[in-house]
């Protein structure tokens, strides 16, 4: 469940990411969170959400067109 910025604390997103998007040690094939994010680590492609400038939503979206 996304979580929104008023409601968490810069680390409480941080965990959120690396949770969510967490590395199959080398199971790319059955995992496509690299493909999804053409290549960019979720970490990178969320930096707003975790320092709390956009929330996760709007990120998400713009990897659903």
């Amino acid at each position: 469940m996304k979580k929104l910025i008023v409601e968490t604390t810069k680390q409480e997103r941080k965990d959120y990411i690396q949770k969510l998007f967490h590395c199959h040690n080398g199971d790319c094939d059955n995992c496509g969170v690299c493909q999804i994010f053409k290549g960019v680590s979720p970490q990178v492609v969320f930096q707003d959400y975790i320092e709390g400038k956009r929330e996760f939503q709007d990120i998400a979206k713009e990897f659903h067109r």
